[in-house]
């Protein structure tokens, strides 16, 4: 604060003791005195982004690894509660070998363990399998079932709805109990918005890593010059990806994506793949003639057993009369009829407890009953599964007098998401790609192209004014030198303070807290806050200096002319500012509710989404695909895809 008034008071002690001393002098220490606390805040960022970390008090790569893996540990538990996933238990799953035409040969995945570099013999002797046929398991076996893989390379293939996901967030879970330190931390990461055409699959995981975890973009040790954390864990294979989804990245991409998989493993490294398994044989062998193989064992999801089926719905009722109420239900589960077809994937089974099972409080004759699936209009599975998605969204904003949206609503803006993130995550800063371009890049040039107009239009009036009055064209070379001086520091300051406040804005502190969404959006508020700072200040100071060289006009341009230079710079590099600017636009049109993050998370928690760090997910895309056809009326702007869009912050 003493820098800020120090100029001031000095600028009025001499202008009190010296009368003559013009007010010019004084506009000019006012200035300083503007610019200062910009200057010194800039500073403090910059050296306290830059104080230096000792090797001894940094932690090593092995305890970085340790503390990625309790952070995953509590991300991944906390998701699965608000999954439900054992509640009343997890649903059984089990699953045999595939096909081997889909698989690596079982001698040559032997061979590349025993003798390629970076594997290690089993230990003991007799943990891997003897064929692929002892690769069959069920419920909680997959973790036991990857040690038994020679190279630990397995893909997870099934059909829609059957439960690959589910499965992988409990593998997760079972292998960081089973992990020891320093020892290779599981990474569960969707790529559904992966490009491999564009994109190495490390890159991907390292974009996926310093999103999830910021602190992970720091360096090994910080105040030096080298890799960073996220790099280090990957180059030395203390990261076990999971990659889930291969089936939802376009078809033309996957077999190129299978290609990078493979050009990824490195000697020793694990690696697990979801698909669905059709996707899968057609990206392996395609109609072109390319074939490409994933150096991998691979396992085959079954449809579920109907009595594990019929156990998990009666221990989810809540008592004896919601119970009976699944009896005409029970009694077709096993069999072809429609009711027995689609009740056979976890997805519709899920579907079927949320919607017909009361929660606490509820009365059970309240509720829609489940014996409507057995209603002889349902023709055939599919018409069973377009009952349970039409009925899922008002069962789950059923009976909740306090909350701020009810399904009418909520539907709407869910479809609008469905249509606009369809094949991607629903990531906040892509929100701007639906309104930016349309609006605010076509205003802003209008808006640009007024502001120089009126500049050199302005310049040109005191130049012939100017002459008029016998003066000089000096001043109009002064005010034009000013605004781009006032320029060059915005520009100055955006590419060194603003890099250096990269650093240190405030984020989490330690890996325990991962980011979510909204902790994404804060940071990057944060950051926004901080540039636009650093641009009034500058764009003060050109003006309040224009204004006591030529004239307060053309101080009000010079400031005007910076401040919007400013402002292009702080929207180019902080998405807040443009995601903000689009919720408004889509919630003004009703595309969107104005509290948006707060509708998304409360989606998350009602088990509509999913969160996977810092995105929203749709629980499935089978709900997603529903959603996003669900209004066919619709205006087809609405049903755009992102493919151009960037996927991670």
């Amino acid at each position: 604060m003493a820098g800020f008034f120090l100029p001031v008071v000095i600028g009025l002690e001499l202008q009190r003791r010296d009368h003559y001393l013009h007010i010019d002098t004084v506009a000019v220490l006012v200035s300083v005195a503007l610019g200062l606390p910009v200057a010194w805040l800039a500073w403090a960022t910059y050296r306290e982004s830059r104080k230096p970390v000792t090797s001894a008090s940094a932690p090593s790569l092995e305890q970085i690894a340790d503390e990625l893996a309790r952070a995953v540990d509590e991300q991944w538990k906390a998701e699965a509660e608000a999954r439900r996933i054992y509640h009343p238990y997890a649903l059984p799953v089990a699953w045999e070998p595939a096909d081997p035409s889909v698989c690596d040969d079982w001698k040559s995945l032997v061979r590349l363990a025993t003798r390629g570099p970076g594997f290690s013999p089993p230990s003991p002797p007799g943990t891997w399998a003897v064929s692929p046929r002892d690769l069959a398991g069920a419920d909680n076996d997959l973790a036991e079932v990857l040690t038994r893989v020679p190279t630990g390379r397995l893909v997870v293939l099934g059909e829609r709805g059957s439960g690959k996901t589910i499965l992988m967030v409990r593998l997760v879970l079972d292998m960081l109990k089973r992990r020891k330190p320093g020892e290779p931390v599981p990474i569960l990461a969707s790529i559904a918005s992966w490009k491999p055409a564009d994109q190495k699959l490390g890159e991907f995981l390292y974009a996926q890593l310093v999103s999830d975890y910021p602190i992970l973009a720091g360096e090994l040790l910080p105040g030096v010059e080298g890799t960073t954390r996220a790099a280090a864990l990957l180059d030395s294979g203390l990261i076990m990806p999971i990659l889930d989804g291969l089936d939802e990245i376009p078809e033309e991409a996957r077999g190129r994506a299978i290609s990078r998989i493979n050009d990824a493993l490195r000697p020793g490294m694990g690696l697990v793949v979801t698909c669905r398994t059709q996707q899968y044989k057609d990206a392996l062998r395609t109609p072109e003639g390319v074939e490409v193989t994933l150096r991998a064992a691979a396992i085959q999801l079954c449809t579920l057993n109907a009595d594990e089926v019929r156990a998990y719905l009666d221990a989810d009722a809540a008592g004896p009369a919601a119970k009976a109420r699944w009896k005409p239900v029970l009694a077709a589960l096993g069999t072809e009829t429609p009711a027995g077809q689609a009740l056979s994937t976890p997805l519709m089974v899920g579907l079927a407890r949320a919607i017909y099972n009361p929660r606490p409080d509820e009365l059970v004759g309240a509720l829609r009953n489940p014996d409507e699936l057995c209603n002889e209009d349902l023709t055939d599975r599919t018409a069973v599964e377009c009952l349970l998605f039409e009925a899922f969204l008002p069962a789950a904003y059923r009976a909740d007098t306090n909350s701020r949206w009810n399904a009418q609503e909520a539907e709407k803006w869910l479809v609008h998401l469905a249509r606009y993130f369809a094949s991607t995550d629903i990531a906040w800063w892509q929100l701007r790609h639906s309104v930016i371009r349309r609006h605010f890049v076509p205003v802003s040039t209008v808006a640009a192209g007024g502001v120089a107009a009126s500049v050199v239009a302005g310049m040109a009036d005191g130049v012939t004014t100017g002459m008029a009055d016998g003066a000089t064209t000096g001043i109009v070379i002064g005010v034009g030198v000013v605004a781009l001086a006032g320029l060059a520091a915005i520009v100055l300051a955006e590419f060194l303070l603003v890099s250096a406040m990269g650093e240190a804005t405030p984020m989490p502190r330690g890996l325990e807290a991962s980011a979510s969404p909204q902790a994404s959006l804060d940071h990057n508020r944060r950051l926004a806050l901080f540039i636009l700072m650093v641009a009034s200040g500058m764009a003060t100071v050109a003006g309040v200096v224009a204004g006591v060289v030529a004239g307060v006009l053309d101080g009000l341009v010079a400031g005007v002319v910076a401040g919007i230079a400013g402002l292009i710079l702080y929207s180019r590099r902080a998405a807040w500012p443009q995601y903000a600017l689009a919720k408004t636009v889509l919630a003004f049109r009703r595309r969107l509710p104005w509290q948006l993050m707060g509708f998304l998370a409360d989606a998350h928690e009602r088990g509509i989404l999913q969160q996977s760090g810092v995105v929203y997910q749709f629980r499935h895309i089978e709900l997603q695909n529903w959603l996003a056809t669900r209004h066919d009326s619709a205006p087809r702007a609405d049903r755009r895809r992102t493919q151009n869009a960037d996927v991670r912050v």
